[in-house]
């Protein structure tokens, strides 16, 4: 009970300033259900009270008006969300999302990995798919532009399909538009209302995207990680991956020759969702207002009753 006082709140309050038109219009109906009211004008007082037959209060105790009051007030009560529990996170019974951002720049057909960047990205994609299994995941291509290759499906044979035919000469125009394979992955993980996180990667970041990609770490909070497609730690250094990891706050993973970098990334995508929606479930309260319901059509069922409705005089 002491928990229950404790955690007790009202998710919309504001219905509680419906309260004070239904006072006004209770009192201003109470006042004219007096019947000596309407006759005071036209009747002298010592003779009105003999004029008028007024029953006992015993036997209307239980008017429309008055039962028309207490659903008003439950109305309100219902409508204002009290809430003194926390509902289950959405999350909890869904597998996180992941999303893969692929650089397909000309510089990923480099063969400082075997055989090529290219191809090791793919390498490493079939192996994560493998750690996740039932993982929703997508996949979207980025270099001077971003596209959507496939949205969040947990079907990962048919993202390996789409890989395979990826090539830098698909693109449209050569750049670097992470920021904007970054917002069109946060979008894909709006429309399906799901907890996710996001892989970029990529054998290179513009610095001139730092800005852009500390804007994004303000505005979104989907956890990043960045696969480096590079050959050393001196080109995770001078071809500016490092620096665009601190700009969004993401952990680098360099690619190994064994599946180390892979569980650490897939570990990295469950521990940050789990947490994030951990925060989430402390966050949304249930709405309890839908209790009352039950009341309020039971009240609402007495003006069905024949002869209720004479009882307002």
């Amino acid at each position: 009970m002491t928990a229950f006082f404790d955690n007790f709140h009202l998710l919309r309050p504001y219905w509680l300033l419906a309260l004070i038109p239904v006072g006004i219009i209770w009192l201003a109906m109470r006042r004219n259900e007096n019947p000596a009211r309407q006759f005071r004008k036209f009747i002298a007082p010592h003779l009105l009270e003999h004029l008028l037959h007024i029953p006992s209060e015993g036997r209307l105790f239980l008017r429309p008006a008055q039962v028309l009051l207490v659903l008003w007030l439950l109305l309100i009560a219902a409508l204002a969300g009290p809430s003194w529990q926390v509902q289950p996170s959405p999350f909890a019974e869904e597998k996180a999302g992941l999303m893969i951002l692929i650089k397909l720049s000309p510089s990923m057909k480099t063969e400082d990995l075997q055989p090529s960047r290219l191809a090791r990205t793919r390498h490493k994609m079939h192996d994560l798919f493998a750690l996740r299994s039932d993982g929703p995941t997508g996949l979207i291509a980025y270099s001077g532009s971003a596209h959507l290759v496939m949205p969040l499906t947990p079907d990962t044979r048919i993202i390996e399909q789409m890989a395979d035919a990826l090539e830098p000469e698909l693109m449209p125009a050569e750049g670097d538009a992470l920021g904007e394979a970054l917002s069109l992955a946060a979008d894909q993980f709006e429309r399906r209302k799901t907890a996710g996180s996001i892989l970029v990667i990529t054998d290179s970041i513009d610095p001139g995207q730092d800005q852009i990609l500390s804007a994004y770490r303000k505005a979104s909070g989907l956890p990043v990680q960045i696969l480096a497609a590079v050959g050393s730690r001196e080109l995770v250094v001078s071809n500016g991956i490092e620096a665009g990891a601190k700009a969004l706050g993401a952990q680098v993973h360099e690619m190994t020759v064994d599946d180390r970098d892979v569980r650490r990334i897939a570990q990295g995508a469950e521990s940050n969702v789990s947490q994030a929606a951990a925060d989430m479930e402390q966050m949304q309260w249930k709405d309890s207002g839908y209790l009352l319901v039950p009341l309020i059509f039971l009240g609402t069922l007495l003006w069905a009753r024949r002869g209720w409705s004479v009882r307002w005089g």
